[in-house]
C-alpha cells in the first residue's frame, strides 16, 4: 500500500538554515569560554594534555570548535568549554582523568552530545569520544558485537546492515550509543527483544580511581548491572559495550495519519494497540502547529510511526476500529521490505534547537475518555511557539515486562506507553516571556495529565532539569542499589552533574 510521505517535526529546523542557522548563534567561542568563569590551566598544562591524547585537544581559538562543542540541545549551547579532549582509544581517557584530577579542572563527557538537560556540556574539560568509534563483531561469541564508546547510531547502523543484524536501536542517526544504552534505550523493536540495555552483556569503562575494568555478569557484576538503566555519567566513562545481537529478515513499516475524530481515534490507539503482538512497535503522536502554522490554518494531527516485524496478524487487523479513518493521503505503508530499508524509513535526522521533554509511564487501562479530553483542553491552550510540539506515547511491554524490575538498573516495567510532552523554541525568534509561558503550560498540563492516568516515573534518557523527585522517577527501588555501586567505584563523586547519583554511606 503506499499513501502519502511522512514528515518530522525536527526537521522543521532544516526551513531555517538547519546547522548554519545553529552556527550563527554562538560566535566568539574563545571570547564566550572566558566570560564562562571556568578557570584556565597554565599553557603548559593544555600542552601536556595535548601531548597525552592521541586524537588531540582543541582550544576556543582552534576551527571547528565550536561545531564540535556545540549540544543538540540549544538550550545550553551558552556554556562552552575550555578545552575539548577528543579521546581515541582508552588510554586517551585515562590521561584526560589524570589531567583533570591534577588541574582540579571540571568536565563532562559527550559521545553524541543529545543530553536533554545539558549534563554533557561543562565549561571545563569536555572529553569527547567521537572518535572512539566502531562496531565489529566479537568472534565465536554467538552473533554479539563490540561497540566502542564514541559511536554513533548512524555508524552503528551501517556496521549493523552489513552483518545482517540488528539490536534495540533508536531512530534518531546523531544519537551516541553510549548514552542511549547506558539509560535503557528505547525503539521499535523493544518489545521484540527488549530494552537496548537488556541486551549489553559486557562494558568496558574507566572508573574514577582511572583504571580501566570490564564488568560483566561474572566480573563486577553489581557495576555490569548499574550500566544497564543507571544512566550515564554516573559510574565512569564507558570506552565499549558488547551487545547481543539478533537476526533481521523482513518488516512493514508505516507512518499513518487521522486528522478528523482526533480524540476518539488517540483513544482507541492507546488502548487497543497496547493488545498488539509484541513483533509490533509504535510511536503515537498528537502535533500540535507552530504559532506560524496556526496563522496559516494547519491543524492538529494523530499519527502513528512504527514497525511490524513478520506477523500472523496484519496491521488492519492490530489497528482494529481507527483504520477506517485513516487519512490515506497523508500515510504511507511499506510492506515486507528488508529490514534495513524500512530503517531508513524510519530515520529521523535532527538539527539543534531549544526543548524541554517531561516523560512518564502509563497503563492503557488508565486512559480514560475524560484523560483524553483532558489533553486536548491543554492542547488547545498552549501558547505556540516558533516550532510544532508533539504529545508522543511510545509503546512499550512485551518483551521489557519479561524482565524484572530490579534485575536491571532500568525499572520502568510493566506499562503500556512511555508519554512525553514536549515545549519547543526557537531562541532568536521566541521571546524569554514566550518561552517562559510554554514551560508554564508545559509543567501544568503534565502534573494534570499525570494525575488523571496515574502515570509513574519518569525515562532516565528523558532527562529533565524541572523534575523534583527525579530520584524516584528515574530510578525507583533501584535507587539504594545504585548509590552503593557509586559508593564503591566513585566514593568522592569525581563523576556528578545536577542529577547524578549520590554514593551511599557507608
Amino acid at each position: 500500500m503506499a499513501f502519502g510521505l511522512p514528515s518530522s517535526r525536527r526537521n522543521f529546523l532544516a526551513g531555517l538554515g538547519g546547522f548554519a542557522a545553529a552556527a550563527k548563534l554562538m560566535p566568539g567561542a574563545g571570547l564566550a569560554a572566558e566570560a564562562s568563569g571556568a578557570k584556565g590551566p597554565p599553557p603548559s598544562a593544555w600542552t601536556d594534555l595535548g601531548r597525552a591524547v592521541t586524537g588531540g585537544v582543541l582550544r576556543p581559538e582552534d576551527p571547528f570548535f565550536g561545531d564540535l562543542c556545540r549540544p543538540n540541545n540549544l538550550r545550553y549551547g551558552a556554556t562552552l568549554p575550555a578545552g575539548i579532549a577528543r579521546c581515541a582509544s582508552a588510554g586517551d581517557v585515562q590521561a584526560c582523568l589524570r589531567w583533570v584530577r591534577a588541574q582540579d579542572m571540571p568536565f563532562a563527557v559527550r559521545s553524541g552530545g543529545h543530553n536533554y538537560a545539558g549534563f554533557s556540556t561543562t565549561p571545563g574539560l569536555l572529553i569527547d569520544l567521537s572518535r572512539l568509534a566502531g562496531v565489529a563483531p566479537l568472534p565465536g561469541r554467538d552473533g554479539q558485537v563490540r561497540v566502542l564508546g564514541g559511536t554513533l547510531n548512524t555508524l552503528a547502523y551501517k556496521q549493523m546492515e552489513r552483518l545482517g543484524r540488528a539490536i534495540t536501536h533508536g531512530r534518531c542517526d546523531t544519537v551516541g550509543a553510549a548514552g542511549f544504552l547506558l539509560g535503557g534505550g528505547i525503539g521499535f523493536n523493544m518489545r521484540k527483544f527488549g530494552m537496548g540495555c537488556d541486551g549489553l552483556r559486557a562494558t568496558e569503562l574507566v572508573v574514577a580511581d582511572g583504571s580501566l575494568v570490564e564488568a560483566d555478569a561474572a566480573t563486577d557484576a553489581a557495576l555490569h548491572w548499574a550500566c544497564r538503566g543507571g544512566g550515564g555519567g554516573n559510574f565512569g566513562i564507558n570506552t565499549a559495550f558488547t551487545l547481543e545481537t539478533r537476526p533481521v529478515t523482513s518488516v512493514t513499516v508505516f507512518h499513518l495519519t487521522w486528522t478528523e475524530n482526533l480524540p476518539a481515534v488517540l483513544r482507541l490507539l492507546l488502548t487497543e494497540l497496547a493488545s498488539a503482538p509484541e513483533d509490533f512497535g509504535s510511536k503515537v503522536a498528537l502535533s500540535l502547529p507552530s504559532r506560524q502554522e496556526r496563522q496559516a490554518g494547519v491543524p492538529a494531527t494523530v499519527s502513528v510511526l512504527g514497525q511490524l516485524h513478520r506477523s500472523k496478524v496484519s496491521l488492519k487487523e492490530i489497528f482494529q476500529s481507527s483504520w477506517e479513518w485513516i487519512d490515506k493521503s497523508r500515510s504511507q505503508i511499506k510492506e515486507d521490505v528488508p529490514y534495513w530499508v524500512g530503517q531508513d524509513f524510519l530515520t529521523e535526522t535532527t538539527f539543534p534547537y531549544y526543548y524541554q521533554e517531561k516523560s512518564s509511564y502509563m497503563k492503557a487501562a488508565h486512559l480514560d475518555d475524560a484523560a483524553i479530553a483532558a489533553m486536548f483542553d491543554w492542547a488547545a491552550a498552549m501558547p505556540a511557539t516558533s516550532m510544532p510540539v508533539s504529545v508522543k506515547f511510545f509503546q512499550v511491554g512485551g518483551a521489557i515486562d519479561r524482565v524484572g524490575r530490579t534485575e536491571t538498573a532500568y525499572v520502568h516495567r510493566g506499562y503500556d506507553w512511555l508519554f512525553t510532552l514536549e515545549a519547543n523554541w526557537w531562541g532568536p525568534t521566541d521571546s524569554a516571556e514566550q518561552v517562559a509561558q510554554v514551560l508554564d503550560w508545559q509543567q501544568r498540563a503534565y502534573d494534570d495529565v499525570n494525575r488523571r492516568t496515574r502515570a509513574a516515573g519518569a525515562f532516565q534518557n528523558f532527562s529533565d532539569p524541572s523534575l523534583a523527585d527525579w530520584q524516584s522517577a528515574y530510578y525507583g527501588e533501584n535507587l539504594a542499589r545504585l548509590a552503593q555501586v557509586k559508593g564503591a567505584v566513585d566514593p568522592t563523586m569525581l563523576f556528578t552533574f545536577a542529577q547524578g547519583i549520590r554514593p551511599a554511606r557507608s
